[in-house]
């Protein structure tokens, strides 16, 4: 599967490895929009907007996701407001299923999927 697409960073995302991202203008940041769409996970980071960074998105890639809550495995995951995995809500955007369990702060395997919302 295509992954690890680089993309210019629009904001400081030293401290956003494996958490859920987004694009603003071409650019990306972190997601900040519980259960909203998203690009991918970033991989590498960039301590500045305009530097590189990579980001897996592609579907049926298996990532490294950091947890903000209790994930349990085979769970549908979202992006939580600040770019971390948590269980779906109906309503969300999907992005990919836990492979392993995790708690607050831990960072989990999750594969991604085709973006859908939860019913």
């Amino acid at each position: 599967k295509l992954s690890g697409i680089s993309y210019e960073a629009g904001a400081d995302l030293s401290s956003d490895q494996y958490k859920f991202v987004t694009l603003s203008s071409g650019q990306v940041i972190l997601n900040t929009t519980a259960g909203g769409t998203c690009v991918g996970v970033l991989r590498t980071v960039a301590d500045a907007a305009g530097k590189a960074v990579t980001v897996d998105g592609a579907s049926g890639t298996v990532v490294k996701v950091e947890a903000g809550g209790t994930v349990a495995v085979d769970a549908k995951v979202q992006s939580s407001a600040t770019g971390l995995a948590i269980t779906a809500a109906s309503g969300d955007h999907v992005q990919g299923v836990a492979l392993e369990a995790g708690v607050t702060g831990q960072v989990i395997s999750v594969l991604l999927q085709s973006e859908h919302i939860l019913a």
